[in-house]
C-alpha cells in the first residue's frame, strides 16, 4: 500500500495543480469576456477537477511518449474530449442540466463535446505538456516526500468536502428549478380556472406576492359559485410563490458561494427538461440582487447626506 500511494502521490499533486491551473485560465477567460471575476469552477474552491483529471489521464496514457508531439496532440484531444463527455454526461444525469453547452458549434455530441474545442484541448496539451509540466514535475520531484504526503493529504480532505458540498448546492439548485417551474404551470392553470369563474386577467407572479392585488382577487371571489375551491388554490399558490421568493432573496445574494454563484459561474448551462423553471429562476434572481444593490446605494446614499447618522 505504502509503495502504491509513492507512485501516486506525485500525480495526486499535479491533479491539484493542474486543476488550479484550469480554475485560473476559466476565471480569466470569463473576466475578459464579462468584466467581472466569477468563479467558473463547479466546486466552490479554487479548482476545475475536470483539467486535473484530464491531465494526470493524459500524464499517464503517453509515458515515455511526451517528447512527440503528435502523439501529445493526439492523446490530449482524445483524452480531454471522453473526459469532457464523461464529467458532462454525469452531471446532467444528476441534476438534469447541462453544464456547458456546444449546442451551437458543428458536430456536436449532446452539447457536451464538439470537434472545435478537441482540437483545442489537443493544442493545449502539447503547450501543458511541452512547456509547463517539466517545471511542475521538477519542482514536485524536488519536495521531500513527508512534505508531499502531508500537501496530498491536506488537499484530498479539502477536495472531499468541497465536492460533497458543492454536489448538495448543485443538487439544491436542481429543486429550486423544478419548484419554479411547478409553480409556473400551477398559476396557469389557476389564472385559466379564475378567468373562466371570475373573469379575472392573466395571473403572475406580482398578483401573488402583492398583498393588496391578492386581497382583491380573493374579494372578486366573495359570493361566486363554485369559488371556494379556487379560493384555497389561490391562498396555497400565494403561500408557495412567498416562501420561495424568500429563498430566492437568500440565492440571490450568494454571488461567490452556493446556488447563487453556480448560476453565476455557469451562464449558459441548459436544463432541456426545466427550461422555463431556469429561465424563471434566473429572471428572478437577477431582479432580486439588482433590487438589493439599488436598496444599498440608496442606503449609502441616506447615509452619507449631511446631517445623517
Amino acid at each position: 500500500m505504502s509503495g502504491l500511494w509513492a507512485a501516486a502521490a506525485p500525480y495526486v499533486f499535479y491533479f491539484f495543480v493542474y486543476g488550479l491551473m484550469g480554475w485560473c485560465a476559466e476565471v480569466a477567460f470569463a473576466a475578459v469576456n464579462s468584466r467581472q471575476l466569477v468563479n467558473r469552477g463547479f466546486l466552490n474552491g479554487p479548482s476545475c477537477p475536470i483539467y486535473g483529471f484530464g491531465m494526470v489521464a493524459l500524464l499517464l496514457a503517453l509515458g515515455p511518449r511526451q517528447s512527440s508531439a503528435p502523439a501529445v496532440f493526439v492523446a490530449a484531444a482524445v483524452l480531454a474530449t471522453l473526459v469532457e463527455l464523461v464529467g458532462g454526461w454525469a452531471l446532467y444525469k444528476l441534476f438534469h442540466a447541462r453544464w456547458w453547452d456546444y449546442s451551437k458549434f458543428r458536430g456536436n455530441l449532446g452539447g457536451f463535446i464538439c470537434p472545435r474545442f478537441s482540437l483545442l484541448w489537443g493544442l493545449g496539451g502539447v503547450v501543458m505538456v511541452r512547456l509547463v509540466h517539466p517545471p511542475v514535475a521538477a519542482l514536485t520531484d524536488a519536495l521531500p516526500d513527508a512534505l508531499l504526503y502531508w500537501t496530498n493529504g491536506v488537499l484530498l480532505a479539502a477536495f472531499a468536502a468541497d465536492v460533497g458540498v458543492s454536489f448538495a448546492q448543485a443538487a439544491g439548485l436542481s429543486r429550486q428549478v423544478r419548484r419554479m417551474q411547478e409553480l409556473a404551470a400551477a398559476m396557469r392553470r389557476l389564472s385559466d380556472a379564475m378567468t373562466q369563474a371570475i373573469g379575472t386577467r392573466a395571473m403572475t407572479a406580482d398578483t401573488l406576492l402583492d398583498e393588496q392585488k391578492l386581497q382583491l382577487m380573493l374579494a372578486a371571489m366573495e359570493g361566486r359559485e363554485n369559488a371556494a375551491p379556487l379560493r384555497e388554490q389561490l391562498l396555497d399558490t400565494a403561500a408557495k410563490a412567498r416562501a420561495l421568493r424568500s429563498e430566492l432573496e437568500q440565492v440571490a445574494r450568494q454571488r461567490y458561494f452556493g446556488m447563487g454563484r453556480l448560476l453565476r459561474a455557469f451562464p449558459h448551462m441548459k436544463a432541456p427538461s426545466y427550461a422555463e423553471g431556469l429561465s424563471r429562476l434566473r429572471a428572478a434572481t437577477s431582479r432580486l440582487a439588482r433590487n438589493a444593490r439599488a436598496k444599498a446605494r440608496d442606503l449609502a446614499a441616506q447615509k452619507g447626506r449631511p446631517g445623517k447618522k
